[in-house]
């Protein structure tokens, strides 16, 4: 119960009025002795017990009507965020404090985000909670490490001021996780009655089925579990969802970037800008007009002047959810692109080796492409370093272990293009590489087709890595002659693979085929790289042909250089490279110590680092084997899904609680006594009516003549 008035209670002294008053009317008169009253007395004292009591319970009615006056003037609260009453607990329990800290609680009303309203509902119930009992603390972002375990409250200040101390992370909230490292955290508490109270915003975003089971073992293991929703019901909010590189590969120069921003509110966002930091240096976005509800595409292109890596930041002025207005960024420019040639026929004399065709289209021009040529015996007898393209021209076949690299490397990134022409053992290349649709090979490779066709047609593909050609005039392709092309047979339900470019023939035989596969692309070329089956490698467009789909296709930036904040930080060290004091700089200038991950087989050792709470730029330093230092540039971004704050229904939370059940408290901060709670002012009054009326009848009574 609370009070809207409570300085009124000191008016609760009144109450004793009457009790004065009764105690003084006792000895106002004087005892006077008269002989007939010996005969009253008599009467008297057969009535004493009886006057007494209507004495006495007149006098608690007069009370009660003081007491209930400044009760009613005071205005007393039921409130359902009562948290002592709520609590509930007769034995000695051990309770858990959820708070939700992920990117969502910062949306802030009124100048006060729900992390500000969750942490001061925590302290109130911190302090509501018995020294008999013990209170852990955990927060979302890291379950597993609870920020006050086991603790007695004879001085819950010390409590209260570790979570005064918290700051809103830049996390998702992930319930089923969250409600596993609470489970791991109740096999070990003190006492065998278990709470659990989960603090949170009860956004839609992080919830599912996955936290029935245990909510259903929660059920039969009588543990209770209360919520608290400090969270709003407004939604609208302008967020950046994503800033990515544009380009596959980076290099010193222009390279093109892409943001997006989501406009999720009821009115237009014009003229707007936001600011671009590189490094120490920063720049103005000018951003388009942003409609209401919808997704706006802004490019953005900066001028790398070296190789290395960038942290790049990309802000909008901060609104109602400041945590989802800007991301990061890590850009590697590279100095090279590595291409791989190996070639299955190789010459001496110029312009005979298959590959010799497509090392002049990468020679030429001002792009630092990185050559490295090898035969067909070479590569498949000795493992080589991965490349970010490799071709195989008129490889006869390739080895069960090369096949398990290829696949290895092109699901890790790498781009592979394969060239047919007469050695190709086309059984081999079905059986190892296209394996039913579910290998490397994009198609079937049948049997070469002996056919005079006249003309290149590229299809209309998204983002296809071909789209230079179809830019051009259809006479500048329809000069390509051919004489042989590889004959294929598409899957009837082919995934991932899509036709680029096909002959100009009636069948319109396809020509270039692309498939993906993991994180890599692999294109097929139905006719040889050199000049034995058309006439194209000797045709200009050959040379934009050969170079836009290596630059669409190598391999891109790591995907361990850009992560999602919470998500762990893995830096996967070079083949028999070591580290030793590795330690992780974080965003805001301090440093911890990373684990060192050493495979039991013969994969590289790798360095992790867990605690990537906050968005920003980490930088991952270690020493090799020689003592040389290296370092790494990751950078991590709030969860985009963060940004969506549709709340979840009651009724939906509670279906996913099964068996639990769990109590749903509103809280409102400071005025949540007020403006949830239930009043009784009105029913005070109504008692003290009738009270009123009670005294006045019993009083006419006991004052009667008898």
């Amino acid at each position: 119960m609370g009070f809207i008035n409570a300085f009124l209670l000191g008016g609760l002294v009144l109450a004793s009025v009457p009790i004065i008053i009764h105690i003084l009317n006792r000895r106002r008169f004087q005892r006077v002795d008269w002989a007939p009253m010996k005969y009253l007395k008599l009467t008297i004292k057969k009535n004493r017990r009886r006057l007494r009591i209507e004495q006495l319970v007149l006098l608690a009615i007069r009370t009660l009507i003081v007491i209930l006056i400044i009760m009613a003037v005071a205005r007393p609260v039921l409130s359902p965020s009562a948290m002592g009453s709520w609590l509930g607990g007769h034995g000695r329990t051990s309770r858990i404090v959820v708070i939700d800290d992920s990117l969502s609680m910062g949306y802030r009303t009124e100048g006060k985000s729900a992390f500000d309203r969750a942490k001061k509902a925590a302290s109130q119930l911190v302090s509501a909670i018995g020294t008999q009992d013990s209170v852990s603390i955990i927060t979302t972002s890291a379950p597993d490490v609870p920020l006050v375990k086991e603790a007695r409250l004879e001085d819950p200040a010390k409590v209260t001021g570790a979570m005064d101390a918290l700051a809103v992370s830049d996390t998702n909230s992930d319930w089923p996780s969250t409600l596993r490292g609470v489970d791991q955290l109740l096999a070990g508490v003190t006492f065998p009655q278990k709470e659990i109270v989960l603090i949170t915003d009860l956004r839609k975003n992080g919830w599912g089925a996955a936290v029935t089971e245990t909510a259903n073992r929660w059920a039969t293991e009588n543990v209770g579990l209360k919520i608290v929703d400090v969270g709003v019901r407004e939604t609208a909010n302008a967020s950046m969802q994503a800033f990515d590189q544009e380009d596959t590969v980076a290099l010193p120069g222009p390279v093109n970037l892409k943001a997006q921003i989501r406009n999720n509110t009821r009115t237009a966002v014009q003229g707007a800008q936001a600011l671009l930091t590189i490094g120490t240096e920063t720049r103005p976005v000018l951003l388009p007009d942003l409609a209401p509800n919808q997704v706006t595409d802004v490019p953005i292109t900066i001028n790398p002047t070296k190789p290395g890596q960038l942290a790049l930041h990309l802000g909008m002025t901060n609104d109602e959810l400041p945590g989802d207005d800007g991301r990061w960024l890590c850009l590697t420019v590279r100095p090279t692109i590595e291409v791989g040639l190996v070639d299955g026929e190789p010459s001496a004399q110029p312009f005979e080796s298959e590959t010799d065709f497509l090392g002049l289209a990468f020679t030429v021009g001002t792009e630092p492409w990185h050559l490295k040529k090898l035969t067909d015996v070479e590569w498949n007898g000795a493992r080589v370093a991965p490349s970010d393209v490799l071709v195989l021209a008129n490889v006869a076949s390739v080895t069960a272990e090369r096949v398990a690299d290829l696949e290895k490397q092109v699901s890790d990134g790498m781009g592979l293009v394969i060239f047919c022409g007469d050695l190709m053992d086309l059984s081999s290349y079905n059986q190892r590489l296209f394996k039913k649709g579910e290998g490397l090979l994009p198609v079937q490779v049948d049997s070469p087709v002996e056919a005079i066709v006249t003309g290149l047609v590229p299809e209309a593909a998204q983002q296809s890595p071909l789209e230079p050609l179809s830019k051009l005039a259809p006479a500048a392709l329809a000069r390509i002659r051919l004489t042989k092309f590889m004959g294929v047979t598409i899957p009837s339900n082919p995934q991932q693979v899509r036709v680029l470019a096909r002959w100009n023939n009636s069948e319109a035989s396809p020509a270039v085929i692309e498939k993906r596969f993991g994180r890599g692309r692999v294109l097929l070329v139905t006719v040889t790289a050199d000049k034995s089956w058309s006439d194209w490698p000797v045709d200009p467009t050959y040379v934009l042909a050969m170079r836009s789909a290596a630059m669409s296709i190598a391999r891109g930036a790591s995907r361990q250089d850009n992560i999602v904040a919470g998500q762990p930080i893995q830096v996967t060290l070079e083949e028999n490279q070591q580290a030793m004091e590795q330690v992780v700089k974080l965003p805001d200038g301090e440093t911890a110590a990373a684990e060192l991950i050493k495979p039991a087989d013969k994969s590289p050792s790798s360095i992790k680092f867990a605690r990537t709470v906050r968005a920003g730029a980490y930088e991952v330093n270690w020493k090799d084997a020689m003592r040389q230092a290296q370092s790494r540039l990751i950078c991590a971004s709030g969860d985009k899904v963060e940004s969506d704050l549709t709340p979840i229904a009651e009724g939906d939370l509670t279906a996913m609680m099964g068996a639990l059940k769990p109590p749903i408290v509103r809280y409102s901060g400071e005025a949540s006594l007020a403006e949830k709670g239930k009043e009784i002012w009105r029913t005070l009054a109504m008692c003290l009516l009738c009270f009123g009326l009670a005294e006045t009848v019993f009083a006419v009574w006991v004052g009667r003549e008898r």
